[in-house]
């Protein structure tokens, strides 16, 4: 599996070059594709489980140095309205998942809450963003690397809290 991984990512990484598409929604399709269709693992990503974390750091440090402390003043309504949106967007679009999937009420009502320190995906898309849109770069890093890390310190709490009253319920 630490052969194979590597070797998908970069035919996944050759495929999207060549096809001239997103990198990030590719590599989320392969991952996807992965999870579901390899018969011949329990769980596909156990074996890479313990190596990942140097490439998440590498991720964010990338994304975190492209940050100009400069432009996060300029980004007050914008923030709020990305803050609004990204929590609706969490917690009603997992509960629909939750509803989908037939879930018990409790699960659906949290678990758009318990995902709110999740970011992962924002940073990705912003990059991608920024190369599309080079002219809003700053403005587009600054809001989502900023309310990222506003995630990421109040959104640990959430979860705790979603955790808390799922298991109660």
């Amino acid at each position: 599996m630490l052969a194979e991984a590597p070797g998908l990512v970069f035919v996944c990484g050759g495929l999207a070059v060549w096809l001239n598409v997103s990198f990030l929604i590719a590599s989320m399709v392969m991952g996807t594709v992965v999870a579901n269709l390899a018969k011949h693992h329990e769980y596909p990503f156990h074996a890479i489980e313990d190596i990942e974390w140097p490439f998440m750091v590498i991720f964010f440090v990338l994304a975190g140095a492209s940050l100009e402390f400069g432009t996060l003043k300029d980004i007050g309504l914008i923030g709020a309205v990305y803050v609004v949106c990204r929590i609706a967007g969490k917690i009603l679009g997992a509960g629909f998942g939750g509803r989908c999937s037939q879930a018990n009420r409790v699960t659906c009502r949290w678990v758009g809450v318990a995902m709110l320190p999740q970011a992962g995906a924002a940073m990705g898309m912003a990059l991608v963003a920024t190369s599309l849109l080079p002219e809003y770069r700053q403005v587009v890093l600054s809001v989502v690397i900023s309310t990222s890390v506003f995630f990421e310190l109040i959104g640990p709490l959430f979860t705790r809290l979603a955790l808390r009253r799922a298991a109660g319920s």
